[in-house]
């Protein structure tokens, strides 16, 4: 008698993909306009709860990301996942194209269909996205980025 496969579990599974630095099958990239610029959309189903993708950068303080923000071009500044770990602040860098996908997911403040959540591997915060809803193939990965105001959000579009 054949047993169902076990469904790995959300979290090993984030744990498993951060400790090799990879991100997971089941994604592509596309353009989707001047002011979002790419974004990250599924090529498969996904259920909620499932680890979807980790946001990688650089590991800095709170100094450091103060300093990349007063040069960084504004382009580059979006790409600062400020958070707090263990009562510090840090912040994971993602200003460089790593080729990582986890920097390119978009936000929505509205309808998200993932959140992040930090994960604690080897000591170490990693900023992963677990989806919050079941997700189709063609869907955009977004998640909601906060309460700032981002520059995006009151932008008016005007139909051609």
């Amino acid at each position: 008698m054949l047993r169902p496969r076990r469904k790995a579990n959300p979290k090993e599974e984030a744990i498993q993909f951060s400790l090799n630095n990879k991100d997971r099958n089941g994604f592509e990239i596309r353009f989707i306009n001047d002011v979002k610029g790419r974004g990250v959309f599924s090529c498969t189903e996904f259920e909620k709860g499932d680890f979807l993708l980790e946001y990688r950068g650089d590991l800095i303080s709170k100094e450091e990301c103060e300093r990349r923000q007063r040069i960084y071009h504004k382009a580059l500044k979006v790409f600062m996942f400020e958070f707090r770990f263990n009562g510090k602040f840090i912040c994971v860098g993602a200003a460089r194209d790593d080729g990582s996908l986890g920097r390119l997911v978009n936000d929505d403040h509205i309808n998200p269909n993932c959140r992040m959540k930090t994960i604690r591997v080897d000591g170490k915060p990693h900023l992963c996205l677990f989806a919050i809803r079941s997700i189709c193939p063609g869907e955009e990965i977004t998640y909601n980025y906060g309460d700032s105001e981002w520059p995006w959000r009151c932008k008016v579009f005007k139909s051609s």
